[in-house]
């Protein structure tokens, strides 16, 4: 577990420094973005983001990212396990489709070891809160309350939520030395911004399912 000390405090204020962006971050080219497993060290862990479960679920990953995380051994992001327990209870149980999309998710929890999960440790939460308020900044998610509809207060509020959750994963799996496999695209390229030398593997979901299955992790069938 990570602890963090006055000092490493202030190195985190140091080493996000909000006047050091001032800046709307654009979007990059998927060339300059990690899409490549290759290029991922053949030693290192994985971690995977929240999407990847759910596009697994739909046979929607691709067969070389699929390939790619069999061979791996995979570390469990607490973040991914909450979002995903939200997804599963958030649920309506007197809905009839309820059952069909809930008992997935139970399915693919019941078979993740609590010994195999990271949480992110308190430094990650202090730099991924500065990286969060940042990029809320910079991609102007920073409205007045009174300039906003309470829906659109809403939205924004929640989207400074996703950045948070973001921005913990993404550090939790930079501080634990994996690389975080993720179908967010939009968000990691911003994230990257900030730790350039983080391990990311990206992906685009497939529209149709795929065929073939392949394990997961060392013989995981996540």
């Amino acid at each position: 577990m990570s602890r963090v000390s006055e000092g490493n405090i202030g190195d985190i204020v140091k080493r996000q420094d909000p006047d050091a962006w001032t800046e709307s971050f654009a979007r990059r080219s998927d060339d300059a973005l990690p899409f490549d497993p290759v290029t991922v060290p053949g030693h290192l862990p994985v971690m995977l983001d929240t999407g990847f479960y759910i596009d697994r679920l739909q046979r929607k990953v691709p067969l070389s990212v699929l390939e790619f995380v069999a061979d791996r051994r995979i570390v469990h992001s607490a973040v991914a396990m909450q979002e995903l327990t939200i997804a599963a209870g958030i649920l309506d149980p007197a809905h009839s489709s309820t059952p069909g999309a809930r008992q997935p998710i139970i399915s693919l929890l019941s078979m993740i070891d609590e010994s195999e999960v990271v949480s992110p440790g308190s430094a990650c939460w202090v730099e991924a809160g500065m990286v969060a308020g940042i990029l809320a900044r910079t991609q102007h998610l920073n409205r007045s309350r009174k300039e906003l509809s309470p829906d659109a207060a809403c939205c924004q509020q929640g989207l400074r939520r996703k950045l948070l959750n973001d921005a913990l994963m993404f550090l939790s799996a930079y501080e634990a030395k994996v690389c975080l496999v993720s179908a967010n695209v939009k968000d990691m390229d911003l994230l990257l911004r900030f730790r350039p030398d983080a391990h990311v593997l990206l992906y685009r979901p497939m529209e149709k399912p795929v065929e073939r299955l392949v394990p997961v992790g060392q013989g995981e069938a996540v």
